[in-house]
């Protein structure tokens, strides 16, 4: 009998296949030379190794996009939390992030053009997003904050410019995230990642194929555990967000909230500790009781 552990990875890796069939462009990057993905959801994967010459954060809006980024902006800075976490980009002496506003991107968003320095430190990264931010739900399976916000009853105005900076801090949780990994062995796995995903997308997604079982053997476990695992590292920040946000006094967050247990629950079982601890960290103890 299979024990529980192989059960959830399995499920795990039919829910992944749907997704890539559903959406073959969010995978299609890996095959790609580094630094030009198109994904809507994926992370744009270019790395490179350079000393910054700038730092803070370097916004580069259009006009025509301005006014609705702003909004998203503000939206985000209404809470400590997105405050603390802007200012502590915009004062770092030693890294530059750039944050672009495209049309290419539509209703996505993604964070890549990693930079390093010689010494495997993150120095620089950028956050790219839609001009239609504010719109579209991202699926639950692996964005199981953001497709919950879809149960919000807001005008649709402030709805909107919340999901659009909901995604925005989810971008802010990839740039944590890499910054605090080991820069080397993020980017070997990258190296063996692309490997990986340029076999999968040209061999009609078999993951018994025996390249593919070397390359993963290498990565200590499957290219989709160490995506899935960035991807919920994103939403555990964007839910952050939101539990600043809305947690205190908004009583439609209750709702919100648990429809991310049931998504969570549903795809992401293994990772539920992760989503509870943020609940139970920062709600008060009556606070949307399960």
């Amino acid at each position: 009998m299979r024990d529980h552990s192989e059960v959830i990875a399995n499920e795990v890796v039919r829910h992944h296949l749907s997704f890539v069939r559903r959406h073959p462009s969010a995978w299609q990057a890996y095959a790609r030379p580094s630094g030009h993905s198109k994904s809507e959801r994926d992370e744009t994967r270019g790395t490179s190794r350079v000393t910054a010459s700038e730092h803070g954060i370097k916004e580069t809006v259009p006009d025509e996009f301005r006014e609705r980024y702003d909004k998203w902006k503000a939206e985000l800075l209404s809470t400590d939390f997105g405050r603390d976490q802007w200012a502590k980009y915009e004062n770092d002496p030693n890294f530059l992030l750039k944050i672009v506003v495209t049309s290419d991107k539509k209703c996505g968003d993604g964070t890549g053009d990693y930079k390093w320095d010689d010494n495997g430190k993150l120095v620089g990264a950028t956050i790219t997003l839609g001009k239609n931010l504010d719109r579209g739900f991202p699926d639950p399976v692996y964005y199981p904050v953001m497709n919950s916000l879809s149960m919000l009853i807001e005008p649709g105005a402030v709805k909107g410019n919340i999901l659009a900076s909901a995604k925005f801090a989810h971008e802010f949780g990839h740039v944590d995230q890499t910054a605090v990994a080991d820069g080397h062995v993020y980017q070997q796995q990258e190296k063996l990642m692309t490997a990986y995903y340029t076999i999968f997308l040209k061999n009609g997604y078999n993951t018994k194929d025996p390249r593919l079982v070397e390359l993963a053997q290498d990565l200590g476990r499957q290219p989709i555990e160490i995506w899935e695992d960035r991807e919920y590292w994103g939403e555990a920040n964007a839910m952050r967000f939101l539990v600043a946000r809305m947690g205190k006094e908004d009583s439609s967050f209750c709702s919100v909230l648990g429809n991310i247990r049931r998504n969570v629950n549903s795809y992401a079982p293994t990772y539920e500790t992760r989503f509870d601890q943020i609940a139970e960290a920062n709600l008060p103890v009556d606070a949307c009781r399960r």
